[in-house]
């Protein structure tokens, strides 16, 4: 049994110590270890996650307050530090640079845009490091329109200094990210759960280190989610129909859930939020189609979904029963035809008559982008972020733990030609796969006609 006496008498003074030292790690890490030096950044999740976790197990000694501030500075302070262990940020800057310059980030590409660049114009070698700097310069952009609104700013702003240009992204994204706590906290109040839960989500190291860290943008998906599902505890269903479309044109992963919304609210007020939600994103989405350029970003989804792959569960099994049939890798249909197969078993779960309440819409979420992401081609560790808020309203772990070992696909970039290391991905998959089954289990979840 943890003797408590000392937690009782010292825990300020002790977690101020120890967030600090978890900061100073934390801040540490991104700014020395590449991200091809795969033992040291192990090393560094180890300590990192080692940390967390006794943050999790003596989180009733934490005080909100605590959490809050530690969270916000830790995810302010990442932002001025540059990204190491992505380079997605500079895409961000380019397709910024671009609507800044009067160009539309989705009508060309890098390739294409810098060949056809006059070598005189006084931005030509800017443009040239901001290029080189870019991963797949010869695709068109696949971010949606709240995400090219950021962009704009940074660029707007961050002229032609790369640095400012992250920062401005990198603080956006951070202070999104505080957002997110605190909505997650009003929430677990609201469904009367353990608000100290919210540890989890706030001092998740890999939470912060992918979203303040290197600008991705599923915390502020999650920002914005939050934010509507608080609306819709308040029966404010207008205002969170408001925040759901800008979560699609954020990532537009929130498609996916809209169903669900229908067997949360009913009927007539779930269809009415849908309308809503869809009327937003077309809006902010009609820029694109009035200049032709929604082309380029169905062309690079399209892409994305029959070309890449990056620590994939079943695509990888279904892969090596194509090479076996057909001899090559026949990804371009294996890709579209395992979505169909998911979207079948969410329609048979959709379409048996059930109604929901705030928690099982929470569990329902939480399975649906779970099996998508069993599904999918590519599942980045920064992907597994949309799941946790879900995870937290319904009191389930395994998303944590996925979040945390998913960090094994790292691995790839201090290999020759990306090449994955398959008996990582399996053991991350089996932890998984062992995880989820034991926190669903015991789960008999119970639906209203």
């Amino acid at each position: 049994m943890l003797d408590t006496t000392f937690f009782n008498k010292n825990y300020a003074k002790f977690y101020s110590v120890l967030i600090v030292f978890f900061g100073i790690a934390l801040f540490a890490g991104q700014y020395f270890i590449d991200r091809k030096n795969f033992n040291y950044l192990i090393g560094w999740q180890l300590i990192l996650h080692v940390i967390f976790i006794f943050f999790y197990f003596t989180r009733k000694y934490i005080s909100l307050q605590q959490l809050f501030f530690a969270s916000i500075v830790l995810r302010i302070g990442c932002a001025f530090i540059m990204p190491s262990l992505s380079d997605d940020v500079y895409r961000f800057i380019w397709d910024g640079q671009l609507i800044v310059n009067g160009q539309n980030p989705l009508l060309t590409t890098p390739d294409s845009y810098l060949s056809a660049f006059s070598h005189s114009n006084e931005n030509y070698l800017y443009l040239l490091q901001l290029h080189g700097l870019i991963n797949h310069p010869q695709f068109y952009t696949c971010y949606p329109p709240f995400m090219q609104i950021v962009f704009t700013v940074a660029a707007f702003f961050g002229g032609s200094s790369i640095f400012i240009s992250i920062v401005i992204i990198k603080l956006i994204v951070a202070l999104a990210d505080c957002v997110a706590v605190y909505f997650i906290v009003k929430i677990l109040k609201k469904i009367n759960a353990d608000v100290k839960l919210v540890v989890l989500y706030a001092l998740n190291p890999l939470v912060i280190i992918e979203g303040s860290g290197n600008a991705h943008f599923e915390v502020m998906q999650v920002a914005l989610l939050v934010i509507s599902i608080y609306f819709i505890l308040q029966h404010k269903y207008n205002f969170a129909a408001l925040f759901w479309g800008l979560a699609i044109v954020t990532k537009l992963l929130p498609l996916l859930l809209l169903p669900l919304i229908i067997r949360l609210l009913g009927l007539k007020k779930g269809i009415l939020f849908c309308l809503i939600a869809v009327a937003i994103a077309v809006l902010l989405f009609i820029p694109f189609v009035a200049t032709g350029s929604i082309d380029g970003f169905a062309k690079s989804l399209n892409l994305y979904f029959q070309n890449f792959e990056f620590n994939a569960s079943l695509y990888y099994v279904a892969r090596e029963v194509g090479w076996w049939f057909k001899g090559y890798n026949y990804i371009s249909f294996i890709g579209p035809f395992l979505m169909v197969i998911f979207l079948l078993i969410y329609a048979a779960i959709f379409f048996v008559k059930r109604k929901l309440s705030i928690t099982q819409f929470a569990l329902c979420s939480l399975i649906i982008l779970s099996l998508y992401y069993f599904f999918a081609t590519i599942v980045h560790p920064w992907y597994i972020i949309n799941l946790l808020p879900f995870a937290l309203m319904a009191n389930k772990k395994y998303a944590f733990v996925w979040m945390g070992i998913a960090f094994l696909s790292y691995n790839a970039y201090g290999n020759i030609n990306f090449k994955e290391n398959y008996y990582l991905v399996g053991l991350e998959y089996l932890v998984v796969i062992t995880a989820m089954f034991f926190s669903l289990k015991k789960d008999k979840i119970t639906f209203s006609a």
